[in-house]
This record gives C-alpha cells, sequence and structure tokens, in this order.
C-alpha cells in the first residue's frame, strides 16, 4: 500500500456535526480546496483521543495537487515547553508556552500568560495548528485551552464518502462520537 498523508482538522470546520441524535446522512461527497485545485474526499476519520480532531486521507498525488505542504509528527513534543499556533481561520499565528497536565496526558495545556502574537490578532481558538519550533506538526487546539497531541492516527471511527451510505448508520456513529466527547474531562469539553 502507497503512503497516505492526512489533512488534520476540528469537526467545526466540517459540515458534520456530533450529536444525539446524529444525522442519518443519505449520501456524502467533498472536496479539499486550496489556491483554485480541488480533490475528492473518500473518507473521514475521528480520532480515537478526541472524535472532535477529523483526519481525511490524502494521497501523496493529491497533496501534490492541492499544492499542500506536509509536515512529520512531532516524535517528541515535550522536548520543548514553547511552540508556534497557526490559527485555522484567522490568520495569525505566534509563539505560546504549553504545560503538562497529568490529568490529561494526551493533551497539553496553552499557557496564557506567555502568549505572543507575531502576526495578526492572536486569540487561541479551536481549530488552531500548534508546530513545534523546529516545524514538526505537534497537534490541533480542540478549545481556547488545550491541544489534542497528535502521537498518533489512532481512530474511533470512520464515514465514507460515498452516493449511498444509508448503510453506514452515521447518526449512531455520530450520537456516539457525541456521547465520547462528554466523557473527557470537563476542561476539554
Amino acid at each position: 500500500m502507497g503512503q497516505i498523508f492526512f489533512a488534520v482538522c476540528n469537526i467545526n470546520d466540517t459540515p458534520i456535526t456530533l450529536w444525539d441524535p446524529g444525522t442519518d446522512w443519505q449520501g456524502l461527497t467533498g472536496t479539499l480546496d486550496s489556491d483554485g485545485a480541488q480533490v475528492p474526499i473518500h473518507a473521514m476519520s475521528f480520532h480515537a483521543a478526541d472524535p472532535r480532531i477529523v483526519m481525511i486521507p490524502v494521497s501523496p498525488a493529491d497533496a501534490k495537487q492541492l499544492g499542500a505542504k506536509v509536515y512529520h509528527m512531532s516524535n517528541s513534543p515535550y522536548r520543548f515547553q514553547d511552540a508556534v499556533l497557526v490559527g485555522a481561520n484567522e490568520g495569525y499565528y505566534g509563539q505560546c508556552n504549553f504545560q503538562i497536565n497529568l490529568n490529561t496526558p494526551e493533551y497539553v495545556k496553552l499557557d496564557r500568560s506567555f502568549v505572543r502574537g507575531l502576526f495578526g490578532k492572536f486569540n487561541p481558538s479551536r481549530g488552531d495548528i500548534v508546530f513545534s519550533r523546529g516545524g514538526d506538526f505537534i497537534g490541533v487546539m480542540v478549545n481556547g485551552t488545550y491541544c489534542l497531541l497528535m502521537q498518533n492516527l489512532k481512530t474511533s471511527a470512520s464515514i465514507p464518502f460515498a452516493p449511498d451510505v444509508r448503510d453506514q448508520h452515521t447518526g449512531t456513529t455520530l450520537a456516539r462520537l457525541y456521547g465520547n466527547v462528554f466523557q473527557l474531562p470537563l476542561e476539554l469539553q
């Protein structure tokens, strides 16, 4: 099997919602767009630790067509306490510190006492992307304070995109994932 990359985002950046009852979709189609280039979405997977983080498989050819920069996952996200946070929608980026919280080992907490905007109005929020100073991908902000460390690509569910997905029972899957979010510690919700 060939190499696969993933486009990663917060579920709020998609038309899919986690809710109970979940929506039973009849069909799903979508594209990833970048500077006029489009590639079809074939599936959407939900991260096992936090289903609000969505992973969309992208082939190397599709990544090239989109002109996408491919980042490596950090193999030692705790090496530095400071990181670069890039706004998913607002166009800002800045330097920030993160703290390790032993109660939430798959997440790091943004230290708001040390947040320096380098470009644009700096207001960290869900969906923002976090990189190491060396440019490795660390994770995605699940809210304005916590970042899910993307140390693995384990999924809790996947939904294929196809003209007919009624037999996939997407409503049941989305409702279950919604329940998973509310089993997380309160500060992560």
